[in-house]
């Protein structure tokens, strides 16, 4: 039996663009090959072609484990900006949707990205500079990538 975090990882990778439908559809064939009886989440995903509908059977897992899938998203999602794969406000992006997505993250995650999303609007009007608001999500996300190396 698969281990109900890797969905939730999954289901955020998904949402965040990280991997593509016909990625989970062929990772799920690998797993249903992998088990005699595999559970019954690989074998809806197995049928589940949409994003939309993949979505809608992950997110049926248990939501106890959003904050720790997000966080390791979030480091790789942090590995990307890094390597200038996404800019400041793709990866903003990809955070808030997590966001709105999920029930059950940390509140220092929540009350971060509510104001990363401030600081955006912010940003984008003129109103602020962008550097300081890099760095404040370079150093949220390092204490994450920090958290998870101990």
């Amino acid at each position: 039996m698969l281990n109900q975090l890797i969905y939730k990882i999954i289901e955020f990778e998904l949402l965040c663009s990280i991997v593509s439908p016909e990625q989970v559809v062929s990772w799920v064939d690998d797993q249903v090959l992998a088990y005699d009886e595999p559970e019954e989440t690989l074998l809806d995903l197995c049928v589940a072609k949409s994003e939309e509908k993949q979505l809608e059977i992950l997110g049926d897992i248990d939501t106890n484990l959003e904050n720790e899938a997000f966080e390791l998203v979030a480091i790789e999602l942090l590995k990307r900006y890094e390597s200038g794969l996404l800019d400041f406000f793709e990866l903003t992006n990809k955070l808030l949707v997590v966001h709105y997505h999920s029930s059950k993250l940390s509140p220092d995650s929540v009350d971060f990205i509510i104001w990363l999303d401030d600081e955006v609007c912010l940003i984008t009007e003129g109103i602020k500079e962008l550097e300081p608001a890099e760095r404040n999500l370079h150093e949220f996300l390092a204490g994450i990538v920090e958290k998870h190396n101990e």
